[in-house]
């Protein structure tokens, strides 16, 4: 039996087609510290950084006895969460820690490579094709880092899954099967996904494929799907944009005509009202897709709580917006 700890934002699992179970709401055992069931004996803690990892241990462990921690919730940015003292606790007892990697962590880096958590560390990247990476530039500007955004790429986010599974099952040797068999079905699920989102993007037009966000996070996304991308924010997520780039962005929407932009769930939305006004001042009038995407975080709520349910709302809203304009 899998439990949960309901931390950096409610946990629920969403109940569509696209999810894969709903837990009873016996199996969510209240807690009286990291790692401490109340009235119970101590289960196996696996802390998490990001919601997309999160989402595919719990398809793993399903009917594992294991407590998983969430450290970035909804609405939380990893590119600069730092860890709060119930965080660096939990890390203290955990006996895995997976987190993204390539950077992504930004503010968790130094507590990461402790040799204390690091003997208990795994991270995502460490399982991502070579061959699949992106490079990571800031302003034009090349970096010694990958872009961390390897969900989007859902043929590689396949190989850390698996990694993952064998992470676990050496964790839980008496369930190793059943982790097996866990780790087939989601990946099953992450094939039918890619696929679905292969013929829903492959309809656009040539003149609609541009994907203008608040930061640089679906490159790995515009890549498999034969778009291009143009961000407001470098791939780390700054907080400030210099007026170059903003000024930039602005002329090749202009230039291109691009008739919509995007929210994120995790960027200020003032930086892409700035890029309107920037290309009304030349111009061009775009307009603000109806919904947000979902880039470093999951939703609250069903369907987006879950990592594909998020990925298909994605591929959903710039479909409808990019079709239709």
């Amino acid at each position: 039996m899998m439990r949960l700890i309901l931390t950096g934002g409610a946990l629920q699992r969403s109940a569509g087609a696209w999810s894969r179970a709903s837990l009873a709401l016996g199996l969510l055992v209240p807690l009286t510290a990291c790692g401490e069931v109340s009235g119970g004996p101590k289960a196996p803690l696996v802390v998490i950084t990001t919601g997309q990892i999160h989402d595919a241990a719990q398809a793993l462990v399903e009917g594992v006895e294991v407590e998983l921690k969430l450290l970035c919730g909804p609405g939380v940015d990893p590119h600069g969460y730092g860890a709060s003292t119930r965080d660096v606790l939990a890390m203290d007892q955990a006996d895995l820690i997976v987190f993204n990697g390539f950077h992504l962590e930004a503010q968790l880096s130094d507590l990461l490579e402790r040799e204390a958590i690091a003997v208990k560390s795994w991270s995502m990247a460490s399982a991502f094709p070579a061959e699949r990476r992106l490079g990571w530039s800031e302003g034009g500007v090349s970096t010694d880092n990958f872009d961390p955004h390897i969900w989007n790429d859902l043929e590689g986010w396949s190989s850390c899954v698996a990694a993952l599974s064998l992470e676990l099952a050496e964790l839980f040797p008496e369930s190793a099967e059943q982790i097996k068999a866990n780790a087939a079905a989601y990946g099953v699920e992450l094939h039918a996904v890619d696929q679905w989102a292969r013929q829903q993007l492959g309809e656009l037009p040539e003149s609609r494929r541009v994907l203008v966000s608040g930061h640089d996070a679906f490159s790995y996304f515009a890549r498999n799907y034969g778009l291009e991308t143009l961000a407001i924010l470098g791939v780390g997520n700054d907080p400030e944009a210099d007026l170059v780039t903003m000024r930039s962005v602005a002329e090749r929407v202009v230039e291109k005509e691009v008739p919509v932009v995007f929210l994120e769930s995790v960027t200020n939305p003032r930086l892409t009202q700035a890029l309107l006004e920037a290309c009304e001042a030349r111009g061009w009038n775009a307009r603000i897709a109806d919904a947000p995407l979902y880039s470093d975080d999951l939703g609250a709520e069903a369907p987006v709580d879950t990592f594909l349910g998020a990925f298909r709302a994605n591929v959903e809203t710039i479909v409808t917006a990019l079709g239709t304009s």
